[in-house]
């Protein structure tokens, strides 16, 4: 049978082509001689084609060379190839024998003795590191029936000595064989021991439209069921399995796309600095297809992301053509990218595409980037955009507004909302988009319309803002709408209309109290958060009280503390004075953990010392000493204990040594508690009975199980001397008692490990 004409053809062109790159050097081969003879001229062409194989940098001539072997008649062609598959140092020409191989598949010229080829393509499967290569051999044995390949790849995917990986690339090459014969072999790769050839094959099973049970009974049925089966019914259940492969197939192609762009990326990375980078971009986005242009709309995108300072104006011809291009997907990506290129001076064209666009998600996209592109404009540094870009852009944002699509709707007032902050309009302006904000919000069901509602009151707030040029005017127009919408039943609209109500307010106190009175017990918990942090930003004294009742309410504890903090920063020390006794009596003290009091404590400690309060700074140290051993942080806590000994008398300095050896203790500070022991023994009245403080705390060490070497301190303590011969006696009294009693207790817990 014939070839097709245009394949032949091809395998012409190529070959005319090729022999020509080289007819320099054929010319020399053959010169002095009038005639070349037939034999020569194959042998050069052999050469020609040999080289190109193994050298050429470009995947496609090196895919025709390797045809132009594979159809050629003479035996030497044949051996080159099988010298390439066996080649490992040279993965691309062997790739390109496996692709021209499977070229072969759709023509009709049949490969001369392509039974050669079985051994080297299926011992690529079975060593070939690079998967994408495995591939290729597994689809190149296709050229072959089931049969002819089937004693091979059953002995390579059941020989225990070969890796499981390669047993598994055998798995793959006998899923692209749907025979009849290659299934049952998968099935019974269900047995194997390995759990990786399981799958595989599990895999493999499913592709061909498989499901194979886990029960060992089931897939034996199955497999006699199969071997019963006759072909016109095998046929007809292929016939399916073929109608998946075409899925997997398109897949497939789906994959070389994406390994074409793998390529090119890497070309990409390539690229020395990130000017060159976009330079190279800049070539891409000219690009016929579609699917380049959108690469390099997404490497531009990460440059943007990034850290990069390219200078992506350079890109403004490329860009400028792509935002009327043919494809709708490279036209709305092109817009998303300029939304946030403001550099890129492309307002105008983007506007004159916005008012002839037909797709309704690319018009969306465009009036988003002239949205951010008239932003930068107004309040950035820099040339400034026509007004009529602006006017143009807000004419398309109200057409949006008012569209029946919620959709269109929420983006229309967004940019309405967003055009309108910075100045530049005059009032009756303004109050004209205001109103068309309010009007259409006006028009909406409460029960239907909950989502664009909440949308459009969103927009609303933020017009209220601080930041925003027409405060006053929008909360005069929208006040009476965040007043009615605190009422509704519909969550959303009732959580954005709390920050509206708080923004349009002239008296942000006022409006957290309106705020607590009617959604202080809200049953939408994110609505109660938001009153507490509205209170915490603009709330006063009066607000503490009712924010304290939130302390130690599941998910609301910690918030409403927050808030409360922030009230005491804006707070007289007086004020504070007052809640040092509320935070330590109770309920308050069960509600609020050490580390919420300890914040607290050190805030009045801060205020304390800016503004003189020695009482004040004293009572903070104080309770911060005890709720720092309380947390275990002995560090802090010795610091504050020092300051507090250093100006204490009897019993409360006696009190503060105490407690400062433990923490010394507690630090692990043998030196430290030495020095202190040092420095105190010889104190007049100092208690050195067991029930004293020194006694208790070196008691409660070295009692301790967690202490890791009591004797290291004991050691220790044997050096402090005293120089009082009463103070000495008592010290040592202490100190024989403790050692006898460790040295007891080390005893016995020798005498009970095992073996004694």
């Amino acid at each position: 049978m014939k070839a097709p004409r245009h394949h032949i053809l091809m395998l012409l062109f190529i070959a005319v082509g090729l022999r020509a790159a080289y007819a320099q050097e054929a010319t020399l081969a053959t010169a002095g001689a009038e005639e070349v003879s037939p034999t020569t001229q194959i042998d050069t062409q052999l050469r020609i084609n040999k080289t190109t194989l193994l050298e050429n940098q470009t995947s496609k001539n090196r895919v025709d060379a390797a045809l132009l072997l594979l159809t050629s008649e003479n035996p030497e062609a044949r051996k080159i190839l099988l010298e390439v598959l066996a080649l490992t140092d040279n993965p691309n020409a062997r790739a390109a024998v496996c692709e021209a191989i499977s070229l072969t598949r759709s023509g009709q010229q049949p490969i001369r003795a392509k039974e050669d080829f079985i051994k080297p393509l299926i011992a690529m499967i079975v060593s070939e590191p690079d998967y994408s290569i495995v591939r290729l051999a597994a689809e190149a044995t296709l050229v072959f029936n089931y049969s002819q390949v089937q004693q091979d790849l059953e002995r390579a995917v059941t020989d225990p000595s070969l890796p499981v990986i390669a047993r598994t690339n055998v798995i793959y090459a006998m899923r692209r064989h749907p025979d009849k014969q290659a299934v049952i072999k998968l099935l019974s790769l269900m047995d194997a021991p390995e759990p990786q050839i399981v799958e595989a094959a599990r895999s493999a099973l499913a592709a061909v439209g498989i499901s194979a049970s886990s029960d060992p009974t089931v897939r034996r049925q199955m497999r006699l069921e199969l071997e019963q089966r006759s072909v016109e019914t095998f046929l007809r259940d292929r016939v399916i399995r073929q109608e998946t492969r075409m899925r997997e197939n398109e897949s497939e192609r789906e994959s070389l796309w994406k390994k074409h762009l793998t390529d090119k990326t890497a070309l990409y990375n390539l690229q020395g600095t990130e000017d060159a980078k976009v330079r190279f971009l800049a070539t891409n986005l000219g690009d016929r297809d579609a699917r380049i242009k959108l690469w390099a709309l997404e490497r531009l995108e990460e440059l943007r992301v990034g850290t990069s300072k390219a200078k992506f104006s350079t890109l403004e011809p490329a860009l400028i053509a792509l935002i009327s291009d043919p494809s709708r997907d490279v036209r709305r990506n092109t817009a998303r990218l300029l939304a946030s290129l403001w550099e890129v001076n492309v307002a105008k064209p983007l506007l004159d595409q916005l008012n002839v666009e037909t797709d309704e998600g690319v018009r969306r996209e465009i009036l988003v980037a002239l949205r951010e592109a008239c932003y930068a404009s107004l309040t950035t540094p820099g040339p400034k955009l026509p007004e009529e870009i602006r006017a143009g852009t807000l004419s398309w944002a109200v057409k949006f507004l008012e569209d029946a699509d919620p959709e269109k709707a929420r983006v229309g007032a967004e940019v309405i909302g967003k055009l309108l902050e910075p100045n530049g309009l005059r009032a009756a302006e303004v109050n004209g988009y205001l109103k068309t904000l309010a009007d259409r919000y006006s028009r909406l069901s409460p029960a239907n319309d909950i989502g664009l509602r909440a949308d459009l009151l969103n927009a609303m707030a933020g017009l209220c803002s601080s930041e925003s040029k027409c405060r006053e005017l929008a909360a005069k127009q929208f006040g009476g709408l965040f007043e009615q919408a605190i009422g509704e039943k519909a969550d959303s609209v009732r959580l954005i209309a709390v920050a509206g109500l708080f923004n349009a307010s002239s008296d942000k106190s006022h409006a957290v109290r309106r705020l607590w009175k009617s959604l202080g017990e809200d049953p939408l918990p994110a609505i109660r958060l938001r009153v507490i942090d509205l209170a915490g930003e603009a709330g006063g004294p009066q607000e503490l009280d009712w924010l304290s009742e939130k302390l130690g309410v599941s998910g609301e504890s910690d918030p409403a503390w927050q808030a409360i903090l922030r009230i005491f920063r804006r707070s007289s020390s007086t004020l504070l004075a007052e809640w040092v006794a509320k935070i330590k009596s109770a309920p308050l003290v069960s509600r609020l953990t050490p580390e919420q009091q300890i914040s607290f404590f050190d805030m009045v400690r801060q205020r304390a010392q800016a503004e003189a309060k020695p009482e004040l700074l004293r009572e903070a140290q104080t309770n911060l000493a005890d709720l720092y051993m309380v947390a275990g942080r002995f560090k802090e806590a010795s610091e504050s204990l020092r300051i507090l000994a250093a100006g204490a008398t009897g019993q409360e300095l006696a009190k503060y040594q105490g407690q400062l050896l433990q923490a010394y203790l507690g630090l692990g500070s043998i030196e430290e508690v030495c020095g202190l022991l040092v420095n105190y023994l010889p104190t007049k009245g100092l208690d050195l009975t067991p029930e004293g403080w020194v006694a208790k705390s070196i008691e409660a060490y070295l009692s301790n199980p967690a202490t890791a070497n009591p004797q290291v301190l004991l050691d220790a303590l044997q050096q402090v001397k005293v120089s009082d011969p009463q103070v000495s006696q008592e010290w040592r009294t202490l100190l024989g008692g403790w050692t006898e009693r460790y040295a007891k207790a080390r005893k016995t817990g020798e005498n009970n490990l095992p073996g004694n």
